[in-house]
């Protein structure tokens, strides 16, 4: 039996851990997400590959999972619900679907939920090393690019474990870089200080205010604001290390909202990760100057 693989499922109701822990180790090892749907076979994503188990779940079942990993306690958990996940102990994630409730334009709540996706967070050590080796430990202003399931997240979090002398603000938007759980931080990432579900505005203006801090790491910049907020950064001698989408450098030339993050002059280099066939491997590390 896997660990992660095994704390990843621990808190599903009995019936259905017991029929995911009948998979092969060698799957459980590998494996990234699990996926429950109503009236569908559960399925195990692992490197690229697919294993299905042949249990084909009913909606009730699909509640009861969805009830088991709130700690059967819903409304406890009411901020993630509405953001569509649940942390679980140990930094994984549960990725819910169903039907949204909306008031005043914004999602209060998801209800009749029909599929939950358990991602399977491993923190690999030295995932951040070949970065960390190219740039000769100078990791400061840096921007990871890479499309999803390329590692990105998984490099964050090897840098913030590693930046074990300096004072490191981490703006934890989407709780996945530390995956606090209840304020206990399930990730190590070492002494940094967590805004953990903060916007990325209010996070870094905090951080800038109150933590003093020489590091500030957030995850998944992409628009106007998150713009805004990065420009803060540039001449107060933070060093901000943050990650964007982005598929190559042909594409991030082409994009405009990706040149306008590297004209706030907030980066000086450029990690492209090779993708989702090889998570946290690099492409190749380019200056910014390069390509603006």
């Amino acid at each position: 039996m896997d660990v992660e693989f095994n704390r990843a499922i621990k808190n599903l109701p009995d019936g259905i851990s017991k029929i995911l822990k009948t998979c092969p180790v060698e799957v459980q090892q590998k494996a990234s997400e699990v996926r429950l749907r109503a009236g569908r076979y559960i399925i195990i994503n692992y490197e690229n590959n697919i294993y299905t188990l042949k249990k084909i779940l009913s909606i009730e079942e699909i509640t009861e999972c969805f009830k088991a990993i709130c700690g059967y306690s819903i409304h406890s958990h009411t901020e993630e619900i509405k953001s569509g996940f649940i942390t679980l102990k140990g930094g994984h994630r549960a990725g819910i679907a169903g039907t949204a409730v909306y008031e005043n334009g914004k999602i209060t709540n998801i209800k009749n939920i029909n599929s939950i996706n358990i991602r399977i967070a491993r923190q690999i050590e030295g995932a951040a090393s070949s970065i960390i080796k190219t740039l000769k430990g100078d990791v400061g202003n840096l921007l990871i690019v890479g499309p999803p399931a390329s590692g990105k997240t998984t490099i964050l979090k090897d840098i913030a474990k590693n930046l074990k002398t300096e004072s490191v603000s981490i703006i934890d938007s989407r709780g996945e870089i530390a995956a606090s759980l209840n304020g206990v931080l399930q990730n190590n990432v070492s002494y940094a200080d967590v805004f953990d579900f903060w916007k990325k505005s209010d996070g870094i203006n905090a951080a800038i205010r109150t933590m003093n801090p020489n590091f500030i790491i957030c995850d998944e910049i992409g628009d106007e604001e998150d713009i805004k907020a990065i420009k803060k950064c540039v001449g107060t001698g933070i060093k901000l290390i943050a990650t964007a989408h982005g598929e190559n450098e042909e594409e991030i030339k082409k994009r405009e909202i990706l040149i306008n993050i590297l004209k706030t002059n907030a980066f000086s280099n450029i990690a492209i990760l090779q993708g989702k066939k090889a998570p946290c491997a690099i492409e190749k590390i380019v200056k910014v100057g390069d390509l603006i």
